[in-house]
C-alpha cells in the first residue's frame, strides 16, 4: 500500500451563512449556522488526507501542529470521525489550536477570518520519521521552514507534490524555486499562476512533472512534457454550493488517490479529483437541505 505524507497547517473551521454583506457598523443577520460546521476540521491536509481515504488504498499520514487546549482536542475527534490517523499532529504550539471563521454572503462571497498558531510549527521526531518512510509527499501551506526541512530529507524515489498558495511568507522566492526543480507534480489555481509560473518557466523541473491549473467549476488544464490539456467539466457537471470551503483540497486529495493507482493517466486523475470535490459539495448541501452542515 503507498504511503503518503501530507503536511501543511490544521484549523478549526466555523462556518455562517450571512443575510448580507457585512458593512462597517451595521450588524449582518446570520441565515444559518450548521452544528456540524460549528466547528469542523479544516487546513488543507485534514480535506486532501479525507478525500484519499474515502477513496482507498493508500496510508495516509497527517502532519501537522496544534495546541494542547480544548480546541485541539476537538480537531483530533474529528479527523478520527474521518478515518484519519492524528498520529502525525503534534500537540506543540504554545498558544491555542488556530480557528478560522468562513462567512458566505448571499452573493456567496466569503469572508474569512483566520487565528494564525502563536508560533510557527517545526517538525519533531516522528514527523520527520513519516516524511522519509512516505512514498508520495505532499507539501502544503505551512512555515517555510519546515518545507525547507522536508525538501532537505526527501530522496529520489519519492514522488512529490507541491499544493501551491499564494502566500509569500509560505513560499518564499528561493522555497519556489526549489519546489519547482524538484516537484513531481504541482497543483495551483487559475489565480495563483503569476505567483508559480515564473518559477515553473525558470527551471526545466524534473521529465515526469505535472503541473495542474485549476478553474473552478470551469475545469483544469495539465501541463507534461510541454504539452498542455484542457480538461472542461461539463455544465450538466457543476455543482453549485453556498459553502464550497476545502472543495481544492478534496479535488488535490481525489486526484492523489487516482494517480497512486494509476500513474499514466493523468487526465484520468483530474477526473477523478473532479468526481471527488462534486460529491463531497454534492453531500454537504444535502446535510445543508436536512438541517446539517451548511
Amino acid at each position: 500500500m503507498t504511503r503518503i505524507a501530507i503536511s501543511g497547517y490544521a484549523s478549526l473551521d466555523y462556518v455562517v451563512q450571512l443575510a448580507g454583506a457585512p458593512q462597517p457598523g451595521r450588524t449582518v443577520l446570520v441565515n444559518h449556522r450548521a452544528a456540524d460546521a460549528w466547528p469542523r476540521p479544516g487546513g488543507s491536509p485534514t480535506y486532501i488526507g479525507a478525500a484519499i481515504r474515502r477513496a482507498g488504498g493508500a496510508d495516509i499520514a497527517l502532519i501537522t501542529w496544534i495546541g494542547a487546549d480544548l480546541a485541539g482536542s476537538d480537531y483530533i475527534r474529528h479527523i478520527a470521525a474521518l478515518g484519519l490517523s492524528s498520529d502525525g499532529v503534534a500537540r506543540s504550539l504554545p498558544g491555542p489550536t488556530p480557528v478560522c471563521i468562513l462567512a458566505y454572503d448571499p452573493a456567496g462571497r466569503c469572508y474569512c477570518f483566520y487565528e494564525a498558531a502563536a508560533s510557527a510549527g517545526a517538525y519533531n521526531s516522528a514527523q520527520l520519521a513519516m516524511i522519509e518512510a512516505a512514498d508520495w509527499v505532499c507539501l502544503t501551506v505551512q512555515p517555510a521552514a519546515a518545507s525547507r526541512a522536508a525538501l532537505e530529507r526527501i530522496s529520489e524515489r519519492q514522488y512529490l507534490i507541491w499544493a501551491v498558495k499564494g502566500d509569500p511568507n509560505a513560499f518564499p522566492d528561493d522555497l519556489r524555486r526549489d519546489l519547482a526543480a524538484r516537484a513531481n507534480l504541482v497543483v495551483h489555481s487559475h489565480g495563483e499562476r503569476g505567483f508559480v509560473a515564473p518559477f515553473l518557466a525558470a527551471s526545466p523541473g524534473r521529465a515526469d512533472r505535472l503541473v495542474v491549473e485549476t478553474h473552478g467549476a470551469a475545469g483544469a488544464t495539465l501541463t507534461m512534457s510541454g504539452r498542455t490539456i484542457r480538461a472542461p467539466i461539463e455544465p450538466a457537471r457543476r455543482v453549485a454550493a453556498r459553502d464550497p470551503t476545502g472543495a481544492g483540497d478534496t479535488f488535490l486529495g481525489g486526484l492523489l488517490a487516482a494517480l497512486m493507482a494509476k500513474r499514466d493517466d493523468p487526465l484520468a486523475a483530474v477526473r477523478a479529483g473532479e468526481a471527488a470535490a462534486r460529491d463531497m459539495l454534492i453531500a454537504r448541501n444535502e446535510r445543508a437541505a436536512y438541517g446539517g452542515e451548511g
